[in-house]
């Protein structure tokens, strides 16, 4: 009876069904590590990585905070984008004036970081198996990451990523939804 109640009102296939019936509790908890491990390194990347780099710099003395610009917003346009699309349009209205692996990253890195977020959350949690509670938490995990980069003005706070990583969120989902998820 436990087992058949495991997977509540998702359509697994039979093979996933009796596989995950059998060694759920292991996956379950393999799944979180994972998650927990995807979402360390993609915040570290996003966010701890750049700060500690102004921590190492402050810690040697050789600049203060108002030589890193750091908490200084006179200037706060050059690396703030609030403008919708206008990033994503100058990478492809301007593509011959940028470095490819420029473009490519800041696109598809963008778009791509959160799309374990989107796939895993539902598979891990039932509370996350509806698409807009998905998109909210990419939303609200993106919107916090380029929050700190304004604040701490370490790389460039971008509505553009914002964008991208909200999609790459629901992008996951979907691929969640059309992998694992029987047509009913």
């Amino acid at each position: 009876m436990a087992k058949n109640n495991i997977q509540g009102s998702a359509k697994l296939p039979l093979p996933y069904r009796s596989l995950i019936d059998t060694y759920y509790l292991p996956i379950k908890v393999t799944g979180w590590i994972f998650f927990c491990i995807y979402s360390v390194i993609a915040f570290y990347k996003l966010v701890i990585d750049r700060l500690v780099n102004v921590v190492v710099i402050l810690f040697h003395g050789e600049y203060s905070l108002g030589d890193l610009g750091l908490f200084d917003y006179s200037n706060w346009q050059l690396t703030t984008n609030f403008v919708p699309f206008d990033t994503i349009l100058r990478y492809i209205n301007y593509s011959q004036y940028f470095n490819f692996d420029i473009i490519i990253i800041n696109l598809l890195g963008n778009l791509l970081i959160f799309t374990p977020m989107g796939f895993l959350l539902p598979l891990l949690s039932k509370k996350c198996r509806k698409a807009w509670k998905v998109i909210c938490i990419g939303f609200f995990s993106s919107l916090a990451v380029e929050t700190i980069q304004f604040i701490f003005r370490v790389g460039s706070a971008d509505i553009d990523d914002l964008i991208l990583n909200t999609l790459g969120a629901w992008l996951g989902y979907l691929a969640y939804k059309s992998i694992l998820i029987k047509n009913r």
